[in-house]
């Protein structure tokens, strides 16, 4: 802005005294074209956002009245408003639309040059050259510009990229705790549940028991049986609270090779008959699929003990298969089943919870009420599960 004021303060001031010396004609025209120069100049730097077409035509006004300015007045440097409009176009146009401006302008300005102020070839080539490079600085600054404006955006574009890449992140976090509390949630219930019902039907028992105590001797010794049992099923619950901390931390988890021993301590607890039968070639199994049938084989049998009654049935079948395995549990109700106790129902979630627990790793589990009782099956692979690893 500076030169460019400077520039046309310079042309005005040695036109102004130049041009008493010239004809009337000389100083309208001079005139003239001064005043146009100076419009497309402040058009062009006014209308900063214009289109190309209008950049064009203004500073293609600028250059060629700056050129009949020095062609009638030789004396002033009103060649500078010349240089001016090339340094516009190299800014403000892209490069082919610029250097077409650009050459039609210095060729006019070369024409006028040689047939009016009578200029020298070297003085010709030396402005020609200083024209080149004012345009080659205008247009490195409309690159600069450019390459600014895009570095800009890239940066507008990485910062909302990492913004959503926050936001995601929070959404997984929150995910996250939401899968936690609900594993909680089915492992509380597994381990708690479990435990409590066997604790709740050996007291029944107990309760049953004492009131014949007064009459039959040998009762006494079975309520002490009750609670020796009750006992232990409370030292398992602990047991598996602890299993269950020790899987957060990453350590050995319950599995199938338990279940014979959840199969027989919860028969003996709860007075029902449960039998395990294994088909297929036992191999190791994932944690989390040997978790699963533990929890699942661990649900159904309290449910056995307080829906099938004390006399209930339950037939449990493992099977290995080549790339999956199954655990069918079937239970049938006694006639004289006694009615199960108000404090083991535990609002109704455990097949929820192996439900669940089932689906994130890849399998399924379906329960129904057959003729005689209700039956579970979970079908699970066993290559590694799809699910999130750490379950229990």
């Amino acid at each position: 802005m500076v030169v460019i004021v400077v520039s046309y303060a310079l042309t005005i001031t040695v036109l102004a005294l130049d041009l008493p010396r010239r004809s009337p004609a000389v100083i309208a025209v001079a005139t003239t074209a001064l005043l146009a120069a100076m419009a497309g100049t402040a058009v062009a730097i006014v209308d900063r956002h214009g289109s190309e077409a209008e950049s064009l035509v203004a500073l293609s006004v600028t250059g060629l009245c700056g050129a009949v300015v020095f062609g009638l007045v030789p004396s002033t440097p009103s060649y500078l408003i010349v240089s001016i409009a090339l340094a516009g176009f190299g800014m403000r146009l892209r490069l082919m639309p610029a250097v077409i401006s650009g050459f039609v302008v210095l060729a006019t300005a070369n024409i006028v040059f040689v047939l009016g102020p009578r200029l020298s070839v070297a003085g010709v080539v030396s402005q020609n050259i200083g024209a080149v490079f004012i345009f080659a600085v205008g247009a490195f600054a409309r690159s600069a510009r450019i390459a600014q404006n895009q570095a800009r955006a890239a940066q507008a574009q990485a910062e909302d990229l990492l913004a959503q890449l926050r936001a995601s992140q929070a959404a997984q976090a929150q995910a996250a705790a939401l899968t936690e509390r609900a594993r909680l949630a089915r492992e509380i219930h597994d381990i708690l549940a479990h435990a409590l019902s066997g604790l709740v039907l050996g007291l029944d028992t107990m309760e049953l028991l004492g009131r014949q105590a007064e009459t039959d001797p040998a009762a006494l010794a079975k309520i002490m049986e009750q609670v020796a049992r009750g006992q232990r099923i409370a030292r398992d619950g602990l047991a598996d609270t602890r299993r269950a901390i020790a899987a957060l931390r990453g350590d050995e988890l319950p599995g199938a090779a338990l279940l014979d021993r959840l199969v027989t301590d919860t028969a003996a607890a709860t007075g029902i008959k449960a039998v395990l039968t294994v088909t297929g070639q036992q191999r190791p199994l994932p944690p989390e699929i040997g978790l699963a049938l533990y929890r699942t084989a661990q649900e159904t049998l309290t449910n056995t003990a307080k829906y099938a009654g004390r006399n209930g049935h339950a037939e449990l079948r493992l099977s290995y298969g080549d790339d999956d395995i199954e655990l069918a549990v079937e239970d049938a109700r006694s006639r004289d089943a006694l009615p199960p106790p108000p404090g083991l129902t535990f609002g109704g979630y455990g097949l929820t919870g192996i439900r669940e627990r089932a689906e994130l790793l890849g399998g399924k589990l379906t329960a129904g009420p057959t003729e005689t009782g209700f039956k579970v099956l979970l079908q699970l692979p066993t290559v590694q599960a799809p699910g999130p690893v750490g379950l229990s």
